[in-house]
């Protein structure tokens, strides 16, 4: 009996033994990709460093960061950050 009850159960509730957990989840983010035109609010699953999955539907994650109220923008560089040291500006 034991058995067909847990054959039945791998038939009705699939997507739990299929369910992937990330290292990091940042949730419910406002994702922009102008590469894929996308500007939705998602969900991005990371895994190894790398960008696993983005999701409308809700992921699992090792970490997860709430993301509400913020842009996830993958790969975007700050200039007023990055590549200012060290500039010398000569006045001629």
């Amino acid at each position: 009996m034991r058995t067909l009850a847990f054959v039945l159960s791998l038939f009705l509730f699939p997507p739990l033994l299929c369910a992937q957990q990330y290292d990091l989840v940042l949730a419910g983010g406002r994702v922009i990709d102008p590469e894929t035109a996308l500007d939705a609010i998602r969900n991005v699953g990371v895994t190894g460093g790398k960008i696993a999955r983005i999701s409308a539907e809700p992921l699992s994650g090792k970490r997860e960061l709430n993301a509400r109220g913020l842009v996830v923008a993958p790969g975007f560089i700050d200039l007023h950050q990055h590549g200012q040291e060290g500039v010398i500006l000569y006045q001629v």
